[in-house]
């Protein structure tokens, strides 16, 4: 379990423990990690906790051999670091520098993960089960979100891939798409336009989810009551401009109005 120190992530580690499971929490706040791990041990749970900063190969290699090397066989691999980064600002505001931190985290780390066990779980020949979290924000982007946003359209993207890359083995992917869930990541954030919707859930409610989906066929794992109707939204305005009828000659984007002067190089 990445990103296991607070939020959807801890919440998740606490419910496959309270299950009897065996859990390797990793997080790169190593004080917040060894805290988290601590209480579940004290009441009982078999955690062990890795710092590990994920945007790392080498790091994530060895979060790798760990887990290995501690449980044996592996049946879920939750791959759920994340940050928020800038939001509330337009796209040409956002410093670059923290716009790449944000895919770092949300995008690479996710990718250097699968490449780190997929393999190892193909190795073993035993059904696993690989969860993503995105968001729905990899469906629905407001205004001022475009880092996080874009980082999440590119978890998705990579989720759909492997689970086509993985059809007919015994390791399914699903993709955790929760709408605001309650953890200290959003804290009194007031979602950018467009960004947020209409409900909030636990983080428990998002592991009980997971849970549940544990070796089903399930990709999609929606977590809160207005996703529907914020899918509707999306899609319904999707076809609005797939089904509008080609632009005549006239009406093409591209022609260039008569009272626009064209500059020449000669």
């Amino acid at each position: 379990m990445t990103g296991a120190a607070s939020g959807i992530g801890l919440a998740i580690s606490a419910r496959f423990a309270r299950a009897g499971a065996g859990v390797v929490m990793a997080d790169v706040d190593g004080d917040a990690l060894r805290r988290r791990a601590a209480e579940l041990e004290a009441q009982g749970a078999a955690v062990t906790a890795v710092t590990a900063d994920l945007t790392d190969p080498d790091a994530v290699e060895r979060l790798a051999d760990t887990a290995f090397d501690l449980l044996g066989d592996i049946d879920v691999v939750c791959n759920n670091a994340g940050v928020l980064g800038p939001v509330g600002q337009p796209l040409w505001e956002v410093p670059l520098a923290r716009m790449r931190r944000v895919f770092e985290v949300n995008h690479w780390s996710h990718v250097l993960v699968a490449r780190a066990f997929v393999p190892r779980l193909l190795e073993c020949g035993r059904p696993a089960h690989l969860i993503h979290t995105a968001s729905m924000s990899a469906f629905v982007v407001g205004a001022g979100s475009a880092a996080y946003a874009a980082s999440k359209h590119a978890d998705l993207a990579v989720a759909a891939s492997l689970r086509a890359d993985l059809l007919g083995t015994g390791v399914r992917v699903s993709v955790l798409c929760p709408g605001r869930v309650d953890t200290p990541m959003v804290g009194d954030l007031t979602a950018p336009r467009g960004a947020g919707g209409d409900t909030s859930v636990s983080a428990e409610h998002v592991a009980g989810l997971v849970w549940e989906a544990i070796g089903s066929d399930r990709f999609y794992l929606f977590t809160n009551s207005d996703a529907p109707s914020r899918l509707r939204d999306q899609f319904d305005d999707v076809w609005r401009h797939v089904s509008l009828p080609p632009p005549s000659h006239e009406e093409k984007l591209w022609s260039v109005p008569k009272e626009t002067p064209v500059v020449t190089k000669h």
